[in-house]
């Protein structure tokens, strides 16, 4: 007489947070051209530009001319870069996300990994890059394209911090932006838009009716580039927390 054993009952046991976050950000790096191919290529693009101009520029006036030097902002693009693929990121990969089973609060924790992962990178590769322009002189011809007085030539941790506060700073606006759009479409943009607009006049109408510019300017003297960066991170927090209630709501038919 033979027996048989009944099959072990299957275990449905929730797969650990972190393997959810993990899909997450596998997820939001899937198509790597949005956020890491496509922003290295102009901004290489824009640097080459710089250096030609200013190479051109450069030889034609003498090393003592009031032109010795030459300090370029282009740099902040990739700021405003990482704002768009903020945006984009969560209008395309949050209806994926919960289609492939993640939650929400899976979604969210996993873009903050996304975001803080580019925000370390790209503030490596400009500290990095302002390092060398640094040490070569403005790559030998006097051209500050990754580096300005004011936020680099100091410590290099600080340039790092700076940046990777800027970075963060952007990215959580992105994702506030695009969890309004998830939820309310066209018409929630109109409103946050103008709220903002609202707020920013409404704002800067109460310091003048105060008499406090003054006391705004002294405020930001007394804290430094970096000290004033620092308060930023309260906005970043709010952004964060905005785009988690938020999303917590949105359905994937919304996005």
């Amino acid at each position: 007489m033979t027996t048989t054993t009944a099959p072990a009952p299957l275990t449905l046991a929730p797969r650990p947070l972190s393997t959810r976050v993990a899909i997450v950000v596998r997820l939001l790096f899937a198509n790597p051209w949005t956020a890491i191919y496509t922003p290295l290529l102009i901004l290489g693009v824009v640097f080459l530009m710089n250096m030609a101009i200013w190479g051109i520029v450069r030889a034609s006036i003498p090393p003592e001319g009031e032109m010795d030097a030459s300090i370029n902002g282009g740099v902040l693009f990739l700021f405003i870069y990482m704002l768009v693929v903020a945006v984009q990121s969560v209008n395309q990969a949050f209806p994926l996300a919960l289609g492939y089973g993640s939650t929400r609060r899976d979604f969210v924790l996993g873009f903050g990994v996304f975001a803080l992962i580019l925000s370390l990178g790209y503030s490596v590769l400009l500290v990095a890059a302002s390092l060398l322009e640094r040490a070569t002189g403005g790559w030998g011809i006097g051209h500050s394209f990754f580096t300005t007085d004011e936020l680099w030539r100091a410590e290099w941790w600080e340039g790092f911090t700076l940046s990777l506060i800027a970075f963060l700073l952007f990215f959580s606006i992105g994702a506030a932006t695009a969890s309004v759009y998830v939820r309310w479409k066209a018409l929630g943009m109109y409103a946050f838009w103008g709220g903002l607009v609202f707020l920013g006049i409404g704002g800067a109408a109460l310091v003048t009716l105060l008499g406090a510019w003054g006391q705004v300017g002294a405020f930001f003297v007394w804290a430094g580039v970096l000290g004033s960066a620092a308060w930023s991170l309260i906005i970043t927090a709010l952004c964060w927390l905005a785009a988690w209630v938020i999303l917590r709501r949105a359905t994937p038919s919304q996005g």
